[in-house]
Parts: structure tokens; sequence; C-alpha cells
């Protein structure tokens, strides 16, 4: 066996590296990319049986111009381009001023919303905390309660459940926090 059959025969290193994932803020030319993957991910909710979340058409196109023209919208981008998409906002949210339950402490936050992937896209959640974390501040972060798999994720990843908050339009979320 010469020297290029024993490497076909112990597979091709290639599929062993990993795919480079890149982060970084949003831009307007970025908005007719990121708002199918919202509609994906509002399918994804009906078929996992959350029905009552992201109704609407939110979050609209003026919501996530608005995000990005703040610094607030990050994408995540492969070879493939751009596969996920989530806004982060450090400082004070107005809909956790109020909370049925109790945060643990008044520390210094930042909380994500609005996080999405592409269709085949895996990992961005986890992409997008990891990000997250490098800000050096406690993680918030709130969901409906029909989001199983966001419940789910949410669970899995150390963060606490602090009580019951509720967004814009009144409606409640569960809200949790992850200490960084």
């Amino acid at each position: 066996m010469n020297n290029l059959e024993k490497s076909a025969a112990v597979g091709n290193p290639a599929k062993f590296i990993k795919e480079i994932i890149t982060v970084r803020k949003a831009g307007i030319n970025d908005i007719e990319t990121i708002m199918p993957i919202f509609d994906h991910a509002r399918k994804k909710m009906r078929e996992s049986g959350n029905t009552t979340q992201w109704i609407n058409g939110y979050p609209t196109k003026e919501i996530i111009t608005t995000d990005i023209k703040k610094g607030d919208c990050y994408v995540i981008e492969s070879g493939k381009g751009i596969i996920g998409v989530f806004t982060f906002i450090v400082g004070d949210e107005p809909n956790y001023s109020e909370i049925i339950g109790e945060w643990p402490d008044n520390n210094p936050y930042g909380t994500i919303h609005r996080i999405a992937s592409a269709p085949g896209a895996k990992g961005i959640a986890d992409t997008a905390l990891d990000f997250c974390k490098k800000a050096g501040v406690n993680i918030r972060i709130d969901t409906h309660s029909d989001n199983t798999p966001m419940l789910g994720w949410i669970g899995k990843r150390g963060f606490i459940y602090c009580g019951i908050i509720h967004v814009e339009d009144g409606t409640p979320r569960k809200a949790f926090q992850l200490n960084v």
C-alpha cells in the first residue's frame, strides 16, 4: 500500500477541519438575508407547537433595522454566508424592570433577543452565547412558555429561572439569567 492509499484508508483529514464561524455586527445591507432567517424560525416555532410567539411578522424589518442602526444586531457567518442572527443589548432591558419572581442580582447584564438560525444551521445559539459571554456581564434571556426547543437549550446552558416578565404587547415570557 502506498502513502496515498494509506491516507485514504484512515480517512480524509479535511473532514476533521472545523468550519470557521465568525460573528460580526450586522449592516443594513444584510437585511435581505436576515429576514428570511426569521421567516424560517417562525416556521420552526409553528412546527414545534409554538403558535403564539413571533406572530404578525415579528420581528419586523423595522425592528431589525433599528437593532442594526443601534449596533445591537449581529450575524453569524460561515463559508456558506449568514447562517444566524441575534440581538445583544448590554444595559437595562425595560421589559425586565418588573418581574414576577426575582433577579438574582442587580449587576450589569446584557440581553439576548431575536435569535434565529438559517435552514440546516447548527450551533447558532451556542455561538451567540459564547460571543455574548465575552462582554463580561451577566446574560439574561426570555422566551415563550411554548418555545420548547429554546427552553431546553436554556436549561442545558446554566441559566437559572428567575420568573415571568411581560413584553411590549403584554404577553408573558419566562425569564432567565446566566451569571458570567
